[in-house]
């Protein structure tokens, strides 16, 4: 049978002032009507105007405009010089246009991407300050200045490049993203780059040229803290990529011209939150390697701004500004488990675990979470064949586990360690105690129901799914794994949803 074409995103901008006045962007029309060897992702020829019986709201629009970017092979922008029409992601709406939030997820995303832009036309400033941002994604595709004919020849040229199968724009890549973070990192020792993290969220690029709305980003940073949004009129649970779509949209509405306002102490508080809400949210929508977006940029920089909070007499001493060695442990962890590299691996590991003992030193009130960041490293380093680790991941579990029900912890929370416990006593020999354990602490998990809740749940399933293995029960590791597609797919933890298909640990704690 033959495969299916491949996909390109139009972006959605359809207008903009030609001949003197508004009208259909030339080039988008002649797009439209062209009978191409690939499939065209148009927002109009997927949702006509007459299907629609009443306004939408914002996180409609931009829910279709993601399904069709994350189905794309190939996101198109057509740069006519229009920013677009403001998200009505909040009542009073917000600064970022659907636009350029299109911009962001094929950013995010990682799609190879095609600008055609009109020669002659400016790009409007706020459109040229989001491109800046978002520089290192336009840099990876190509950029075409031409009239509407070149333009139009070269997206055709991408088209046929696309539909025989080749690269359609830009150079490929001879490294993954995580690998060629970690190269970056590792050519210096593990304790300076500890003591001197060079990656910065956005490159620490936090610039546009419109005045901050403390408002606007409090209520925008708020709606994911909550975890809930209105869709459809409905309040639903809101999965990965539309809190990231939302802390984007608020973080710009903290960007200036003058950058020491953003150590104003309100502005800096909501630059703290919305970055300590983007590790969280990016780290389940798998962002670990993205050297500009991802958890560990992001928690960089949300340490910087502690410091130079700190440096303040007046917040010297502020428990809520401390260095968050548990959010860095974490994003390093993850970055060491995406690279491929054995010596890059264990440079991570090493950094972690140092973090993760570091926090636990510093703040007993961090033990739960960091010493299951440090026994999950154990753990790791047992798979890469140092068995004996799984000893240690056992007692570092098995504390955190005490810690959390003597705190009267939530079900989920307590059903988190029992998993991560009970997987160490299925590879160390205590089968029955260790599958059982695991089960019940899958029926805790099942109690937290937001987006958060299902991915811990979708991460626990992951590990019986490895002791299922383990423990020859292939029925109920094809259930595990059946589930965890489906709670992927619901949260967009797209992070849980890879190497479904592989057996990555089936080799390992053989004798």
């Amino acid at each position: 049978m033959a495969s299916a074409k491949p996909t390109v995103f139009l972006s959605s901008t359809f207008k903009d002032a030609f001949g003197g006045r508004d009208g259909e962007i030339p080039l988008r029309t002649r797009i439209l009507e062209e009978r191409l060897p690939v499939r065209l992702w148009a927002y109009e020829h997927e949702w006509p105007a007459a299907r629609e019986t009443a306004p939408l709201d914002a996180d409609t629009i931009i829910d279709r405009c993601f399904a069709g970017i994350k189905a794309c092979d190939l996101f198109v922008f057509i740069l006519s010089g229009r920013y677009g029409t403001g998200a009505n992601l909040i009542k009073d709406g917000a600064f970022s246009s659907y636009l350029e939030l299109e911009l962001f997820a094929a950013a995010a995303l990682r799609k190879p991407i095609l600008v055609l832009h009109y020669k002659g036309r400016d790009p409007a400033p706020a459109l040229i300050d989001s491109m800046v941002l978002l520089r290192r994604a336009f840099a990876s595709g190509d950029y075409c200045l031409g009239s509407e004919g070149e333009l139009f020849d070269r997206f055709q040229e991408a088209c046929r490049a696309l539909a025989k199968g080749r690269r359609a724009v830009g150079r490929e890549r001879q490294l993954s993203l995580s690998d060629g973070l970690s190269l970056k990192r590792t050519q210096r020792g593990v304790a300076l780059d500890l003591d001197d993290p060079r990656l910065k969220f956005l490159d620490g690029q936090l610039i546009a040229r419109h005045s901050i709305d403390l408002n606007r980003a409090r209520m925008l940073i708020d709606q994911v803290a909550r975890g809930k949004r209105n869709h459809a009129g409905v309040e639903m649970e809101m999965p990965h990529g539309a809190s990231l779509f939302r802390l984007w949209a608020a973080m710009r509405e903290l960007m200036t011209e003058n950058l020491d306002a953003l150590d104003d102490p309100q502005t800096a508080a909501l630059w703290d939150k919305a970055l300590g809400l983007w590790a969280g949210k990016a780290s389940w929508f798998g962002l670990h390697g993205h050297v500009w977006m991802g958890p560990l940029a992001a928690v960089n920089t949300q340490s910087a701004f502690r410091q130079r909070r700190r440096a303040d007499r007046d917040y010297a001493d502020d428990p809520t500004i401390r260095e968050p060695m548990g959010a860095r442990a974490s994003a390093l962890y993850s970055i060491a488990q995406h690279v491929r590299s054995i010596e890059r691996k264990l440079f991570h590991f090493d950094q972690t675990g140092r973090l993760a003992t570091q926090a636990i030193a510093l703040d007993k009130n961090a033990q739960q979470g960091v010493l299951a960041i440090r026994g999950n490293v154990s753990l790791a380093l047992g798979k890469m064949g140092f068995v004996s680790r799984i000893w240690d991941a056992a007692e570092d579990f098995e504390t955190a586990l005490k810690l959390r029900e003597k705190a009267n912890a939530s079900p989920a929370s307590i059903g988190e360690m029992q998993v991560d416990l009970g997987l160490t006593y299925v590879l160390t020999g205590r089968g029955g105690k260790g599958f059982t354990l695991m089960q019940e602490g899958v029926s805790g998990l099942r109690t937290n129901t937001s987006a958060n809740g299902k991915s811990f749940l979708a991460r626990g399933l992951r590990k019986l799914s490895l002791a299922s293995l383990v423990m020859m029960r292939p029925t109920m590791r094809r259930q595990a794994r059946a589930e965890i597609a489906a709670l992927s797919a619901e949260t967009e933890a797209l992070d849980q949803a890879r190497d479904l298909n592989g057996d990555e640990w089936s080799g390992a704690f053989k004798s």
